[in-house]
């Protein structure tokens, strides 16, 4: 299946406004956020300030806002300032939409009470970067970066049905098998997901490191805990848990049986993706015995991961 990349300037001049608030992610893009952010007017200066109190109790609210333009039908045809300027229809328009479903809680509520102050002062910002040329750099700067690494993206993914080669993996479907994919300059370092059905990553991130991190996320979305409660522990289990620098944290060996399954399963799936160079962690051997299972034990593709999981908890009881 194709993969489908998109590009957005009014999403990556959000983003950028939101590495102004955000430290780490300021720490990422620092040169870019200090070649325009000293030369905002005193105006964008105090909606900045503003800002940073509204990013302190929501930090997540610039992601809603991008969550809701996302999905619009004239993401790609309207300005940045012409789909800021409508944020009612906007509002309106989203909760028409399919996605509105998918929508967490605290977006829906975020809706209803921040959404509009917050459009206002983005948008006079987002003004006042274009008065500095922003939209001109991200052009000429930030564009081609995006493009090049598209086509290397393209090339790795066209190769795998990555979203079926991992969602046979996990309890519910957690990568968008949808093919629409976008490359955002400011995204952060990440992959994450958007409303359940967008991709979105950065062009900092290569193409084999998309891979580990759309593993990555999926199985830090996941838990096998409640698979792995039929574990009855052997004798060498319970040492090797016990013996655990961190096994308080794991909150018993279900826990630990956990955090070693999801290494395993890491593994076995990069090494599909024909990415041998990755490894379990030596301080979890119970992974390792987990992967050989894994290798030794095919899971047919149309079987339940709870039913399989459960077989392998049998085979390495007491």
């Amino acid at each position: 299946m194709s993969t489908e990349f998109h590009v957005s300037y009014t999403l990556d001049v959000l983003l950028y406004i939101k590495c102004m608030l955000d430290e780490e992610k300021r720490n990422l893009y620092d040169e870019d956020v200090s070649r325009f952010m000293p030369m905002l007017g005193t105006v964008s200066d105090e909606y900045i300030e503003t800002l940073k109190k509204i990013h302190r109790k929501k930090p997540k609210f610039i992601d809603y806002i991008v969550s809701t333009l996302i999905v619009n039908d004239h993401l790609h045809d309207w300005t940045t300032s012409d789909l800021l300027d409508r944020h009612k229809p906007l509002i309106a328009m989203f909760k028409k939409s399919q996605h509105f479903g998918n929508a967490p809680k605290n977006l829906k509520k975020f809706i209803n009470s921040g959404f509009p102050k917050s459009i206002d002062l983005l948008k006079t910002i987002v003004i006042d970067l274009g008065r500095l040329e922003f939209k001109k750099f991200w052009l000429e700067e930030k564009l081609p970066p995006l493009r090049e690494r598209i086509v290397e993206n393209q090339a790795v993914l066209s190769e795998l049905n990555i979203a079926s080669h991992i969602n046979g993996w996990v309890k519910n479907k957690k990568i968008p098998d949808n093919g629409s994919w976008y490359m955002l300059a400011y995204s952060g370092d990440e992959y994450k997901v958007l409303l359940k059905e967008f991709s979105v990553t950065s062009p900092t991130t290569l193409a084999d490191q998309l891979l580990e991190n759309v593993v990555s996320y999926a199985l830090k979305n996941t838990s096998y805990r409640e698979f792995c409660k039929s574990l009855k522990p052997t004798p060498g289990l319970k040492a090797e848990f016990k013996g655990h620098k961190n096994y308080k944290s794991f909150k018993g060996i279900a826990g630990y049986s956990d955090a070693c399954l999801k290494q395993a399963i890491k593994v076995y799936l990069m090494d599909g993706c024909g990415k041998t160079n990755v490894a379990v962690d030596d301080d979890y051997p119970f992974a390792g015995d987990m992967l050989t299972y894994l290798f030794d034990n095919e899971k047919p593709a149309d079987a339940a991961v709870g039913g399989y999981v459960k077989g392998m908890m049998k085979h390495f009881s007491r």
